[in-house]
C-alpha cells in the first residue's frame, strides 16, 4: 500500500483570550510537518470567516515585521466557506521552523517545525544559562558541542537567576525555570529560540517559587523537579508544553523530598539522582514522560551526592561531580536508562567540584564551570558510548557555578 501524502487539518477559529485558531480542536497547536507530504488546512468552518491562515518565517508573521511565505503554499475560497483551506507542499527546502497567522488579526496563530530539514549546523548548540560569580548573573553562554573551543555570549535571561535555575529544552526552545534573584525564590519561566542568538522572553511560571530544581525532557514536554521551595526540599514535580507559553502544572511526585539533585534522561524516561534532603543521598527516581504520576525507585548512586550535574544520551544517563559533608569529588558515574539497578563508574572529571552544570549531544556530554571550591570556567567534555575521564574542552566566559545547562540535540530528543 502507498503512504500517503496529502494530510488535512481542520482550522476553526476559538474565543481563547481573544481569537485563536485551533488545528483540529487544539487551539494554537504545534503543528509538525514532514519532507514529502502536502498539508491543507481546511478552513471552511464558519468561524474562520475574516481570519485568513498564512505562513512566516516570522512568529505572528506580517504583524511582527515579517513577511509572508509562500513557497508551495497555494490558497483557494474565502475563509468561512465551503471549499476554503491554505496548503503547503512540504520539501527538503521548506524552513525549519514557520508559523501559521491570520493575515488580518494579530495574536491568532502558532508554530510549525519540519524536523528533518533542522540545518546539522544548528544541532549540537549546547547552552550554559545564570549562576554565580558569586555575584547571581543573567547570562548565557554557548559552544558546538561536537567540537571544543571556548563558549560564546548567546544573551541574557529576563532577570538574573542564581541557586540552580532549572533548564530544559527540546530542538527549537530552551526553558530557564525558577531560581533566586537574591535573595528571593522565583517561579518565573524564561524562553528562547535556540536556533536565533538573543534574549529571553517570559514563558510562564512554575506553580511555585523554587530554587535548585533540576530540569530536563523530549521534544515535547519539559519537566521540572522541584528543589528548595521554602527552606526545606520539595518533592513536587511540574511540567508544561514548549509548544506554547503559558505556566506549569502538577505531573506528580518524587519518591522523596530533594534538592541539589541532577535530571537527566530518554524521550521516554526521566530519571534523577543524588541531592540533600535533608541528609546526602543516593537515591535514583525514574518518571515515565507521557504518564501523569509519582516517580519510581530505579536505584542508587555510586555515593551520596550533593550539587551534581547530569546529562545523557538517549540510552545511557551520566552524572559528574558533586560533594558531601567532607569534600567535593571528581567522579563520573552512568545508568542504563531503559533498565533499573545501580550507577556504575564511568571515569573521573580532571578536578573535584560540584554546583557545575551540564549539556549533551547524543553522543559527548560536557560539565560546565563550578566550585572547585571556587567558582571555576573550566569545560570538560566525555564521549557517552564509552568509559574514560573528561577531556579539557575550553572554557565559559567567566568563572561560575550553581548555573544550569540544555542543548537541542540531548538524549531526551533523539
Amino acid at each position: 500500500m502507498a503512504r500517503e501524502t496529502t494530510f488535512d487539518y481542520k482550522v476553526t477559529v476559538v474565543d481563547s483570550g481573544g481569537n485563536k485558531y485551533a488545528i483540529d480542536g487544539n487551539t494554537q497547536q504545534y503543528v509538525v510537518l514532514f519532507p514529502g507530504g502536502t498539508y491543507k488546512f481546511d478552513q471552511a468552518d464558519s468561524t474562520n470567516s475574516g481570519h485568513p491562515l498564512r505562513f512566516s518565517e516570522t512568529s505572528n508573521g506580517t504583524h511582527n515585521s515579517g513577511s509572508e511565505y509562500t513557497t508551495g503554499v497555494t490558497t483557494a475560497g474565502t475563509p468561512g466557506n465551503s471549499g476554503a483551506y491554505t496548503q503547503i507542499e512540504v520539501t527538503t527546502s521548506t524552513p525549519f521552523i514557520l508559523y501559521y497567522y491570520c493575515s488580518s488579526h494579530s495574536g491568532m496563530g502558532g508554530e510549525v517545525n519540519t524536523p528533518d530539514n533542522k540545518a546539522s549546523t544548528q544541532a549540537g548548540l549546547g547552552i550554559c544559562m545564570g549562576g554565580e560569580t558569586p555575584s547571581y548573573v543573567n547570562t548565557m553562554d554557548y559552544v558546538n558541542i561536537a567540537t571544543t573551543g571556548n563558549a560564546t555570549d548567546y544573551g541574557d535571561l529576563v532577570t538574573v537567576k542564581g541557586r540552580g535555575p532549572a533548564g530544559s529544552a527540546n530542538e527549537t526552545r530552551g526553558v530557564c525555570s525558577g531560581g533566586n534573584t537574591s535573595p528571593t525564590r522565583i517561579a518565573s519561566m524564561d524562553c528562547f529560540t535556540l536556533t536565533s542568538k538573543g534574549n529571553c522572553f517570559d514563558f510562564g511560571d512554575l506553580a511555585s517559587v523554587a530554587q535548585n530544581s533540576r530540569g530536563w525532557g523530549n521534544k515535547i514536554k519539559g519537566i521540572v523537579n522541584f528543589g528548595d521551595v521554602s527552606d526545606s526540599a520539595s518533592n513536587v514535580i511540574n511540567q508544561f508544553l514548549y509548544s506554547s507559553t503559558g505556566s506549569a502544572v502538577d505531573f506528580g511526585n518524587l519518591t522523596a523530598s530533594i534538592k541539589n539533585h541532577a535530571a537527566c534522561g530518554s524521550p521516554t524516561r526521566i530519571t534523577s539522582g543524588g541531592g540533600y534532603g535533608p541528609g546526602y543521598s543516593n537515591v535514583i527516581d525514574y518518571i515515565t514522560i507521557s504518564t501523569q504520576g509519582n516517580a519510581t525507585d530505579f536505584g542508587d548512586l555510586t555515593d551520596t551526592l550533593n550539587s551534581l550535574a547530569a546529562c545523557s544520551s538517549s540510552t545511557r544517563g551520566i552524572w559528574m561531580g558533586g560533594g558531601d559533608a567532607s569534600a567535593d569529588d571528581n567522579i563520573i558515574q552512568y545508568i542504563t536508562i531503559a533498565s533499573t539497578g545501580n550507577a556504575t563508574d564511568f571515569g573521573d572529571l580532571s578536578s573535584a567540584r560540584s554546583l557545575n552544570s551540564c549539556c549533551s549531544s547524543n553522543t559527548r556530554g560536557l560539565s560546565m564551570g563550578g566550585g572547585s571550591p571556587s567558582n571555576i570556567n573550566t569545560i570538560e567534555y566525555i564521549t557517552i558510548g564509552s568509559t574514560s575521564n573528561a577531556t579539557d574542552f575550553g572554557d565559559l566566559t567567566s568563572a561560575r557555578g550553581n548555573s544550569h545547562g540544555c542543548s537541542d540535540s540531548h538524549g531526551g530528543l533523539q
